[in-house]
């Protein structure tokens, strides 16, 4: 009787075991698969290449493999057209860098890292092994702590964009079990900043850096429309429009800037725009449609929006100081072969010239007025001539600003 009954408890325990889908058993195979030989890559070489479907970045330096995601995870670029140095593969459009053995993200833009995968070299052959599963995401997410009862610290981070979610993830990932608060005058989650003049129509959710369930998940809390007014380093505490305060231990401010307005009359007539969250993104994608469009400023932000809106409004001008668009950032040369393609999408430029006056019909702009006299039709004027530091909340704290309203701070952003 009493092996009858062992064996019918064995036989139950294993059928309450809930079986693999033949789905999931397929995600867990792994793939083995000879990649390129040795001799492909020399010393400090990369290349991308074919592995599972997929592509993947294989690394040579300093005589060892490596092979980690081809694609950078802050927009996606090839990482082979990048550069590879001293352990660190930099991508070619914003510079975000990544270690060639780990896969970690170790500079920005951009949060998550790059998968990694391992690699076995068999004689002349390059072998690389992974998983389905591994293979299908082109990010990974470094592992994180969560928050203890047993720690009582907090650590308060004022602003909304990347350096304040860059800020948090990075605690969590070097492990602190403190409370983590951020603190942002937004009434959306902490976004991609510069997207928001390259796809002005992009809702928050899609311009969002994490999702609300990454915050929820890794212990971070999120504070909504809490506008700092002032910061007592005393007794460690920041102060916010609506009469609350946090207390902190540690504080970051990450406020970064807010953008430049324009002195002339007319700047405060209804659809003259300034591009600083996603809804402002919206409304002028929404009232440019079809209208007659004018830029001022003809560094990025100015330039993206040009970008974005030629072919959607019904005309875009875009003024600006200098002689041709981006020429403080990128030069002459450049900047005029750049401004050639603008033009070849309709764009007009108004340079070496600036606005004198916004005028307006009952309330809302109707026409823009140059230095020179020169008067243009329009229905939505967008300004993009810059940004300013927000750290007007900080000017009695006691902490040191330059004379442009910089905070000071050291090597360590201390």
């Amino acid at each position: 009787m009493g092996s009858s009954n062992s064996k019918s408890r064995g036989i139950s325990k294993q059928q309450s075991q809930k079986e693999k889908k033949p789905d999931e058993e397929a995600s867990d195979q792994l793939i083995e698969e000879v990649v390129c030989k040795t001799s492909d890559l020399q010393d400090g070489e990369m290349k991308a290449v074919d592995f599972g479907g997929s592509s993947i970045l294989v690394v040579r330096e300093n005589g060892k493999f490596s092979a980690v995601g081809a694609k950078c995870t802050h927009y996606g670029a090839p990482l082979a057209k990048g550069v590879l140095c001293n352990g660190r593969i930099r991508c070619p459009w914003h510079g975000a860098c990544f270690n060639s053995t780990t896969g970690d993200i170790e500079d920005f833009p951009g949060l998550d890292s790059l998968p990694v995968y391992e690699v076995v070299v068999k004689e002349e052959d390059v072998v690389v092994k992974a998983t389905k599963t591994s293979l299908s995401s082109s990010k990974r997410i470094k592992k994180m702590v969560k928050a203890s009862t047993d720690d009582s610290r907090t650590f308060l981070i004022v602003g909304g964009g990347p350096a304040s979610v860059s800020c948090a993830e990075t605690l969590r990932q070097e492990g602190f079990c403190g409370k983590i608060i951020i603190a942002t005058r937004e009434t959306h989650l902490p976004f991609d900043k510069p997207k928001l003049s390259k796809s002005l129509d992009s809702t928050p959710e899609k311009l969002a850096l994490r999702d609300v369930r990454f915050y929820e998940d890794s212990d971070i809390i999120l504070r909504h429309e809490l506008e700092a007014t002032g910061v007592n380093t005393v007794d460690k505490k920041v102060d916010f429009k609506d009469g609350s305060s946090i207390s902190y231990d540690k504080l970051f401010l990450a406020t970064g800037g807010k953008p430049r307005c324009l002195s002339c009359p007319g700047w405060d007539l209804k659809n003259v725009c300034l591009l600083r969250s996603p809804n402002d993104g919206n409304y002028i994608a929404e009232q440019a449609q079809g209208k007659k469009v004018v830029i001022i400023g003809t560094s990025f932000i100015g330039m993206e929006v040009a970008a974005f809106l030629a072919g959607r409004a019904a005309s875009v001008v875009v003024i600006g100081h200098s002689q041709v668009p981006f020429a403080r950032v990128l030069g002459d040369v450049v900047g005029k072969m750049l401004m050639k393609l603008f033009i070849e999408k309709g764009v007009d430029f108004y340079n070496n010239n600036s606005v004198k006056e916004l005028v307006g019909t009952d309330g809302v702009l109707s026409k823009v007025v140059l230095k020179d006299g020169q008067e243009l039709e329009a229905d939505v004027c967008v300004i993009g001539v810059g940004v300013t530091p927000s750290t007007d909340f900080l000017s009695e704290s006691g902490l040191e600003l330059n004379s442009t309203k910089h905070l000071c701070v050291d090597k360590v952003v201390c």
